[in-house]
C-alpha cells in the first residue's frame, strides 16, 4: 500500500446531502431540503485545498433533489428533482440557476444518465454532443441536448423490470434491474438491442459506473466486475471489502465508498492501494484528473491525488512496477521528461523480472526499450569479457543462476539476441545505433558492427551450453560477426573442432583450417580423424587459392595417391575451374604416378582440347611402355587411340622430336603422317614394319582427305630407298 490520495474536509453543512457532482473547480451539491449550492474549490500544489460558495438557491425544490449532472461547456446543470428532470443554467453572469428547460414527458422518472461525446476537429475545436437517457418504472426514454432544449432522440424502451441504476458510454447503455445486468445498443429496438449479462448480488441494489476508458463497472455483491461497450467480459473481478454504495474511477485507480471508509484500488493489477477512514461516506464524484469528492450527510471531502513525483518512488519500492507506469502517464510533465521517467520504471520492471527468474517477459521488455544488448547480456556472468563486465552497473546485486533455471536463463536470452539480431541487419538499421542504458550513466554500444559481434559472440556461447546443434547453422551465416578470438578459444575450449574449421572457411580464413585438419588427421578420436575433410575442403576452394590447394593436397596424396587426386578431378566447378596447367607441374614435380590419371580425366571426361595436356599424355604413355620395355600393350593401345584422334589436339613435330628411332614404329610412322611427312611414314610401314596392308590403309585414308600420297607407294615399291633415307 501507499498514499495516493490526500483527504481534506471542505465542508460541515447543516443540511442533508443528496446529490453531488462536480467539474473542474467547480462542486454542485444538493439537499434533501432542496437547497441546491455552488463552491469554487481550488487546488494548490502543496496547499490545502480552498473553497468557497458562489452562489446557493435553498428555494432550488420543494423536493430532496436526488441527481445533479454538469455539462460545462454548455455551462447547464442537469437535475431530477419532484419527479421530473429540469435544464438550469449556471452561467457566472446568472444567480440562482435559472431554469432553462424541462423535459416534461420525464415526469415521475426514477434516474437518469448522461452521454457526453467530446470530439476534436482538425483545427482542434471541441465539439460536446449530449445526449440523455431517462427511465420511467418500465420504460426508457431518450433525447439529445440541441438549442438549450432536450429533443426526443428515438422510441420509448420498453423493458421487463425497473432499472435502478444505468450508465451511458459511446452507443452502449449499460442497466442494471434488480434481477440482472444487461446491454443495449442504442438506436435498435427491444428485440435486438438488448444483451443480457448476469444476475446483480444477493439483495443488494444494482450499480453501474462508466469508467473513464469507456468500460462499465458493475456491482455483484463485495466485487467488481468489467466489460466492456461490445459486451466482452474481464473475468477477473476487483475484490472490496465490504459491498461498495458509490464508486467513481480516477486513472488508473477506483475509489469506493464503502459504509466507513473510502477504498482505492487498481484493477490492473488488482491491488489495494489506500484505505481513507471517513464517517458514513455515501457519495462521490471525480471532478477531473486528481481530484475526487466524497460526501457524507453533512460532510464534503475532497481527495487530491499525490503528486507523480511522490507516488513512483513509492511504488517503485513496492516493486508495483505496472502501477508506477500508468500513474506516470497521467502526470503534466512535458513529454520527454514523461517518456524518460516512464522508460526507467519499465528498465526496472525488467530488471525485477529477471531477478525473479520470469526470463522471457525480461527480455521482451528489454527488447522494447531498446536497452543496449550488451548491458542485457552482462545479467549472466560469464558470457562478457571479464574487462568489459567490471564496468557494466546494475540496480541490484544479480542472481546467481544454476541449473535448470540458468538453462531457461539462457534460452530467453538466445530468443532475445536473435531477434536483436535481426532488427539490427535490416537494411533500414542505421550504423550508429543510440541504445538505451540499463542504468543511466554506463556507456553503451552505439556502433552497429560492434553490436552485432557481441550478439552473435554471446549467441556461439549459449548454443553451446543449451543445444550445440545450432552451433554450425551459426557460423555458416556469411554475415556472422563473431569476434575471431573469443569464438576460436570457445570452441577449442569445448572441443567443437568440426565447428572451428567452419567458422575458419566462413572467415576465409583457410590457411587456419587446413592446418587444424592436418594437426588432426592422425587423432583417432578426433572428428576430423583421416584426410576426408580436407579433400573436401580443398575440392570447394576457388582458383585463386590454386598454391594453398597444392601445399595442402601434398600431404593427402601421400596417405592417398587416389583420394588425394580427386582433389583435382571431382566433379564441381571450383576443381574444374582450377588452373590445369599449374597442376600439371606441380603434380610432375611432386608426384608423378598421378599424371596419367590427371590427364586422362582432363581428356577423357572433361573433353580437354589444349595441346599442352595431349602432348604431355603422349610422352606419359611412351614412357611407360619404354619403361615396361614394350610389354605393356595396355598403355600402348591407350597411346595409339590417342595418336588415331580425329581431329588430332597435340602437336605432332613436338612429340616426335621425343620419340625413340630404335622402336614405337608404328606409333612413330601415325606422328610423321600427322606432320605431313607422308614419304617418310610409308617408309615406315613399308621397309621397316614391311606391312605393305598397312600402308595401303594408310594412303586410302589420306586419299579420302584429298591427299595424293599414292605416289610416294607406287616410287617406294619401285625404288626402295636406301639406309640413309629411313625415317
Amino acid at each position: 500500500m501507499h498514499e495516493a490520495y490526500q483527504a481534506t474536509q471542505l465542508l460541515k453543512l447543516p443540511l442533508n446531502i443528496e446529490s453531488v457532482c462536480s467539474a473542474g473547480d467547480q462542486l454542485f451539491v444538493g439537499t434533501k431540503e432542496g437547497h441546491l449550492l455552488m463552491y469554487g474549490v481550488v487546488v494548490r500544489p502543496g496547499q490545502e485545498p480552498e473553497v468557497q460558495l458562489l452562489r446557493s438557491n435553498k428555494y432550488f425544490s420543494k423536493k430532496p433533489i436526488l441527481q445533479l449532472a454538469v455539462v460545462p461547456e454548455y455551462s447547464i446543470l442537469v437535475a431530477l428533482k419532484e419527479g421530473v428532470v429540469s435544464v438550469h443554467d449556471i452561467d457566472m453572469a446568472v444567480t440562482n440557476f435559472p431554469l432553462i428547460s424541462s423535459v416534461e414527458r420525464s415526469k415521475g422518472c426514477t434516474l437518469f444518465s448522461l452521454s457526453v461525446l467530446r470530439t476534436s476537429s482538425l483545427t482542434g475545436e471541441v465539439a460536446v454532443a449530449v445526449r440523455m437517457c431517462v427511465v420511467l418504472k418500465r420504460r426508457m426514454q431518450f433525447y439529445y441536448w440541441k438549442n438549450r432544449k432536450f429533443w426526443e432522440l428515438q422510441g420509448d424502451l420498453s423493458l421487463g423490470d425497473i432499472p435502478k441504476s444505468v450508465a451511458w458510454g459511446g452507443e452502449t447503455l449499460c442497466l442494471g434491474t434488480r434481477g440482472e445486468y444487461s446491454l443495449y445498443s442504442v438506436g435498435k429496438g427491444e428485440q435486438e438491442g438488448i444483451q443480457d449479462l448476469f444476475p446483480t448480488g444477493r439483495n443488494q441494489e444494482p450499480k453501474v459506473t462508466l469508467l473513464q476508458d469507456n468500460r462499465f463497472a458493475l456491482d455483484k455483491d463485495d466485487q467488481t466486475t468489467f466489460i466492456s461497450p461490445s459486451g466482452q467480459l474481464n473475468p477477473k473481478a476487483v475484490q472490496w471489502s465490504e459491498v461498495a454504495q458509490a464508486m467513481v474511477h480516477d486513472q488508473p485507480y477506483l475509489i469506493s465508498v464503502l459504509s466507513k471508509s473510502v477504498e482505492i484500488r487498481t484493477d490492473e493489477p488488482r491491488i489495494l492501494i489506500q484505505t481513507l477512514e471517513l464517517p458514513k461516506p455515501k457519495l462521490a464524484s471525480c471532478s477531473g484528473q486528481g481530484r475526487v469528492y466524497i460526501a457524507s450527510n453533512n460532510l464534503v471531502w475532497c481527495l487530491t491525488m499525490v503528486p507523480v513525483s511522490e507516488q513512483v518512488p513509492q511504488l517503485l519500492r513496492d516493486k508495483q512496477f505496472e502501477l508506477a507506469v500508468t500513474v506516470a502517464n497521467i502526470c503534466d510533465e512535458s513529454l520527454t521528461d514523461k517518456s524518460k521517467r516512464i522508460q526507467h520504471i519499465q528498465t526496472l520492471m525488467a530488471f525485477d523480472l529477471f531477478c525473479n527468474h520470469k526470463f522471457k517477459e525480461s527480455m521482451e521488455v528489454f527488447f522494447q526499450l531498446d536497452i543496449c544488448p550488451s548491458h542485457v547480456i552482462g545479467l549472466y556472468t560469464g558470457l562478457l569479457p571479464a574487462e568489459f563486465q567490471d564496468k557494466l552497473v546494475y540496480p541490484d546485486s544479480l542472481p546467481v543462476l544454476q541449473g535448470r533455471e540458468m538453462e531457461n536463463g539462457l534460452l530467453a536470452l538466445i530468443a532475445y539476441l536473435t531477434q536483436m539480431r535481426h532488427k539490427l541487419n535490416n537494411a533500414s538499421a542505421p550504423s550508429t545505433l543510440t541504445p538505451q542504458p540499463l542504468v543511466e550513466g554506463i556507456i553503451v554500444i552505439k556502433s552497429k558492427r560492434q553490436a552485432l559481434q557481441i550478439i552473435d559472440t554471446t549467441l556461439l556461447k549459449c548454443y553451446l551450453q543449451t543445444n550445440d546443434a545450432l552451433v554450425a547453422p551459426l557460423l555458416r551465416l556469411k554475415d556472422n560477426y563473431c569476434h575471431l578470438e573469443e569464438a576460436e578459444r570457445f570452441l577449442k575450449k569445448s572441443q567443437k573442432f568440426t565447428e572451428l574449421v567452419i567458422f575458419y572457411n566462413t572467415r576465409k580464413l583457410h590457411r587456419k583450417a587446413l592446418e587444424l585438419l592436418s594437426q588432426h588427421s592422425s587423432k583417432p578420436d578426433s572428428p576430423l580423424s583421416g584426410h576426408s575433410r580436407t579433400v573436401t575442403y580443398l575440392q570447394n576452394l576457388e582458383a585463386d587459392h590454386i598454391e594453398l590447394i597444392l601445399e595442402f593436397s601434398l600431404w593427402v596424396i601421400l596417405a592417398s595417391p587416389e583420394d588425394g587426386l580427386t582433389i583435382f578431378t571431382e566433379d564441381m566447378d571450383t576443381v574444374e575451374n582450377l588452373p590445369r596447367g599449374r597442376v600439371l607441374e606441380w603434380l610432375l614435380r611432386n608426384s608423378r604416378q598421378l599424371v596419367i590419371p590427371y590427364l586422362e580425366h582432363l581428356i577423357l571426361v572433361w573433353g580437354e582440347t589444349n595441346q599442352l595436356f595431349h602432348n604431355s599424355l603422349i610422352l606419359q604413355y611412351k614412357d611407360v611402355i619404354l619403361e615396361a620395355n614394350h610389354t605393356d600393350t595396355v598403355t600402348q593401345r591407350k597411346l595409339r587411340a590417342l595418336l588415331h584422334q580425329d581431329p588430332p589436339h597435340y602437336t605432332a613435330e613436338q612429340v616426335l622430336s621425343k620419340f625413340p628411332f630404335d622402336c614405337l614404329f608404328e606409333e612413330r610412322a601415325v606422328l610423321l603422317g600427322r606432320g605431313g611427312r607422308h614419304r617418310e611414314a610409308l617408309i615406315v610401314y613399308i621397309h621397316i614394319l614391311g606391312d605393305l596392308e598397312m600402308a595401303m590403309e594408310y594412303c586410302s585414308r589420306e586419299k579420302a582427305s584429298g591427299r595424293p600420297v599414292y605416289q610416294h607407294l607406287v616410287e617406294l615399291l619401285v625404288l626402295p630407298p636406301d639406309q640413309s633415307q629411313l625415317p
